[in-house]
């Protein structure tokens, strides 16, 4: 691939998180005041204050029993994963989109302590960029229009991803969404859903390095 395709592809790929990030930080004051107001709301996906917690209990049991059938699984199939400093090569010699952070989530893990709400945003926006490349990889269709829920919908209906896989996907993308609208994310619970998503970055690693022959 030519240099400057390469350089225009990662452009396409960070303008906006750090669009997002950038008016986060600046607007910082005035987005609090907002969310003050919505404090006691129920937030998109059905989360309130009262039941975030419990959304983060489910998905962290959730979590260890997809790595555990994981472990089971890598022992049968010895299959060995790219390192993180070639997935972003390995993901546009794939004609996929490049991720974000390179696949690495301490980029956005060391915004937790500025602020959980920008750190989640962030994963939120690095787990869409690898459910739409999921999409491509297995040929399922989807258009721009989709959100992430409808994504993993597909994805499941055609097998890309199993039971499992989709309903930690959909925790995590829930709970990362009702920190953005709102709810009020203590640095604790923010390390706790990095923790609980990284089994699912581990088997994307996995996907990418079997199976797909490079452009």
């Amino acid at each position: 691939m030519e240099i400057s395709k390469l350089i225009l592809e990662y452009i396409k790929v960070f303008i906006w998180p750090i669009t997002i990030i950038s008016l986060t930080l600046l607007f910082k004051n005035e987005i609090i005041c907002l969310l003050r107001k919505v404090k006691k709301a129920d937030l998109p996906g059905g989360i309130s204050i009262e039941t975030f917690p419990e959304e983060i209990k489910e998905a962290r049991n959730l979590s260890k029993e997809i790595k555990e059938e994981e472990k089971k699984k890598n022992k049968l199939e010895k299959t060995p994963a790219i390192p993180l400093t070639e997935a972003n090569a390995r993901m546009l010699n794939l004609g996929l989109s490049p991720s974000p952070s390179g696949l690495e989530l301490s980029y956005y893990r060391n915004l937790i302590e500025q602020d959980p709400t920008i750190a989640l945003a962030g994963l939120r926006i690095e787990f869409e960029t690898m459910l739409k490349n999921l999409a491509k990889g297995f040929n399922v269709a989807i258009n721009g229009h989709d959100g992430a829920g409808i994504i993993v919908r597909k994805l499941k209906e055609q097998s890309a991803i199993t039971s499992r896989q989709a309903e930690l996907l959909n925790h995590i993308i829930k709970l990362c969404n009702a920190a953005v609208h709102g709810l009020k994310v203590s640095t604790s619970q923010a390390e706790e859903i990095f923790d609980i998503a990284e089994v699912l970055r581990d088997q994307y690693i996995s996907w990418l390095s079997w199976g797909f022959k490079d452009k």
